[in-house]
């Protein structure tokens, strides 16, 4: 053997001798290793065996009465074959004989029976300016306080114009109608104790409706002129024309002159009822939104692309889609609560054509008065015709011809919790053609039910009801409450889906512990051939006029539910009052019965203004309907169809009826500035006295009262 081979051999026996000297003390190290853990094993069992471990309570299915007790239906398919049976019995009497043939079997299908469940029964100015917006729960003191205290300040302004119109109006009339009166306010007698009274009456109402005659004022020069605008034009033009006669008194005796002081302080009067009517029905819509129920805001489907998608096929006309939004907090309170409304937008078309018509008459009257002498009469007659047409023209009634109806509908509306801000509800939502809504929104609780269950294959009834119940409370089902009483609440023992699908007009079709399921129609089962499907007549037999709803669990039909629907009085009326209102109903459902047929006969309404939401779009509703923190809306609900439907059609009505009342004034107008032109051209407008002038509107406001007394 040469060297090099030797040293070979060397380094070799070395390293071998090395690597059985690391082997034998691994194997040392591993085997105090074991030891260590069979010691701590023995001393973990010693451990169990003197511990009392807390047994874990873990809810079953086979706990729970779910009701079942006389709804479900006898399986008779493999005693028929061997049972001496009548082809002619009753159902009744063979589901009695059967159920001798096969107790053993039934009963370790039963749940155990419980007590039955106890059934429930069913049973001021308009304070835009210095005030607190709401805007969060923590300021509801400080707005409720600024409330009520315009709501003070409106009753003080109210009290004292009374007075002074009152009194201004005891001497009109006494001076037009010659009856008796102290002779220190006879104009005749006294005619400047007569003129300074009105017009220091004139000047008291205005000093305690400073801010109506200001803010109406300026509206009028910044070409934005409101109701207010009107009632500081009368009060305006009566007291400088007041206090400018005062200079020459004993023209107050004559025939053709006339002081309309009252019936432009019973302008103020009235300005003063419509305000403090907004304040108090704010106050009543406040103390409701800030307390503590499910808010519901409505709100408009803004984008057109997703509003047109969701009404394809229902409308011909460009969609104005509205819906429900669940919320915690409304914003912009009381910028909606003190909106203007459709009597702004006359007054801003009405105040220029009054001024106009005040001062062309005036000047006609110059011309045509034949009662006057010199130019001096002339002068303060041309004052008394233009405050008495712009008094003739200024409508009493601008305040009320929206607040009167708005409410009474207000008081309608809190009956069912719902709530309308201001007028800006009626802007926002009186032209919608279409509303979307949810099922569950349709059935309200209790209102479906299953009749009787079926088990038709040899899934476990405990797993059809649970599998259904996951499968229907993660979809939204309207069963969802109905498994909900089933399981007792306890939704703990539901299974999660993995994935489910809606296949439109079918039912649901999901995943649960990697087993294909499906709830729905027959025609879902037979689309993905599914078997054991029992016969038509079968089908008749079980269902017995009601729906029947199919289970199928991995290709095979495990159970048929017999569901009864039925429709709520409420839901149906309201219903049937959008569609007369050419409102569509969009709704979003995951239930193969529901179908525009199936809703149209249960509710009586039209099935042509109905649609389905098809499943591809119930992303789109869930971001248009989802929970939002806060929202901007001018009217809220909770939650219920009844009171959304009828808040919807409330803004139409009441766009009807504030037109209506809107209307009435326009001729009113009309009619006033035709009068006064022509019996100035007559050279009779002395006949048109301030009593006249006065009676001559409250008509008016009382022909538009009754014009719009009818139901909100």
């Amino acid at each position: 053997m040469s060297e090099k081979n030797r040293e070979d051999d060397l380094v070799f026996s070395d390293e071998a001798e090395g690597t059985q000297e690391f082997d034998s003390q691994r194997a040392e190290e591993n085997a105090d290793a074991i030891a260590d853990a069979m010691e701590l094993r023995r001393k973990k069992g010693a451990l169990k065996k003197t511990t009392e471990a807390t047994p874990v309570n873990r809810p079953s299915v086979k706990d729970i009465d779910m009701g079942l007790t006389g709804k479900l239906i006898p399986r008779t398919e493999e005693f028929e074959r061997v049972t001496d049976i009548p082809q002619d019995a009753s159902y009744e009497e063979r589901s009695r004989m059967l159920r001798k043939a096969r107790q053993k079997k039934v009963d370790s299908f039963r749940l155990k029976e419980a007590e039955e469940e106890e059934q429930k029964p069913e049973t001021e100015d308009k304070p835009h300016k210095g005030q607190h917006e709401f805007e969060q729960f923590l300021d509801e003191d400080k707005v409720l306080a600024d409330i009520l205290q315009v709501k003070n300040n409106l009753t003080v302004r109210m009290a004292v114009l009374l007075f002074t119109g009152v009194f201004s109006l005891l001497i009109a009339i006494a001076n037009d109608f010659a009856l008796p009166l102290v002779k220190t306010f006879d104009k005749v007698m006294n005619p400047s104790t007569f003129l300074f009274t009105n017009t220091i009456l004139g000047l008291i109402s205005i000093a305690f409706s400073y801010t109506v005659i200001f803010e109406g004022t300026k509206n009028i020069f910044r070409g934005r002129p409101d109701c207010d605008s009107i009632a500081a034009l009368g009060m305006l033009v009566n007291v400088i024309a007041g206090i400018v006669t005062l200079f020459e008194p004993s023209v107050v005796r004559q025939t053709f002159f006339h002081v309309y002081t009252s019936a432009a302080i019973f302008g103020l009067v009235f300005n003063t009822l419509g305000k403090l009517m907004i304040v108090k029905r704010t106050e009543r819509n406040f103390r409701f939104v800030a307390d503590d129920f499910d808010r519901y805001a409505l709100v408009t489907v803004d984008n057109e692309d997703t509003a047109g998608k969701f009404t394809k096929g229902v409308l011909d006309d460009f969609p104005e889609l509205a819906t429900m939004r669940k919320t915690e907090f409304v914003k912009d309170f009381m910028r909606n609560s003190y909106s203007t409304d459709m009597s702004d937008d006359y007054a801003k078309k009405a105040t220029p054509l009054i001024i106009v018509a005040g001062i062309a008459v005036a000047l006609l009257s110059f011309v045509f008065e034949k009662n006057t002498s010199g130019t001096t009469e002339k002068l303060f007659n041309m004052l008394a015709v233009l405050s008495g047409t712009v008094s003739m023209c200024s409508s009493l009634a601008l305040m009320l011809i929206v607040n009167v109806p708005m409410g009474r509908a207000q008081n309608k509306y809190l009956q069912y919790s719902g709530v309308m801000l201001g007028y800006s509800a009626v802007d926002r939502f009186a032209d919608t053609n279409s509303v979307l809504v949810d099922a569950e929104q349709l059935f309200p609780n209790g209102m479906v039910d299953f009749k009787s269950l079926k088990l038709l294959g040899s899934t476990k009834i405990e797993d059809c009801i649970l599998m259904s119940a996951s499968l229907a409370s993660q979809a939204g089902s309207i069963l969802s409450p109905v498994f909900y009483r089933m399981l007792r609440g306890k939704t703990e023992m539901l299974l999660p889906v993995e994935s489910y699908i809606y296949e439109d007009g079918l039912g649901l079709s999901g995943w649960i512990e990697n087993k294909r399921v499906l709830l729905g129609s027959r025609e879902l089962m037979e689309n993905h051939s599914i078997d054991g499907i029992p016969t038509k007549a079968k089908e008749k037999e079980y269902s017995k006029g009601n729906t029947v709803l199919y289970l199928s669990v991995s290709g095979v039909v495990a159970m048929l539910f017999v569901v009864q629907a039925k429709a709520s009085r409420s839901v149906s009326r309201w219903l049937c009052e959008l569609g007369k209102n050419d409102v569509a109903t969009v709704v979003r459902t995951v239930d193969g019965f529901i179908t525009k047929q199936y809703l149209s006969e249960l509710f009586g309404c039209d099935e042509e203004r109905i649609k389905l939401l098809p499943f591809r779009y119930h992303k789109d509703y869930v971001s248009e309907t989802g929970y939002t923190p806060k929202v901007s809306s001018p009217m809220l609900c909770s939650g219920h169809f009844p009171s959304f439907a009828m808040l919807l059609i409330g803004t139409k009505r009441l766009k009807q009826i504030a037109a209506l009342g809107v209307a009435v004034q326009a001729g009113a107008l009309a009619l006033a500035i035709g009068i006064t032109a022509v019996m100035t051209i007559l050279g009779t407008f002395g006949q048109l006295n301030s009593t006249f002038v006065l009676i001559y509107n409250l008509a008016f406001l009382l022909v538009t009262l009754v014009a719009q007394h009818k139901r909100v």
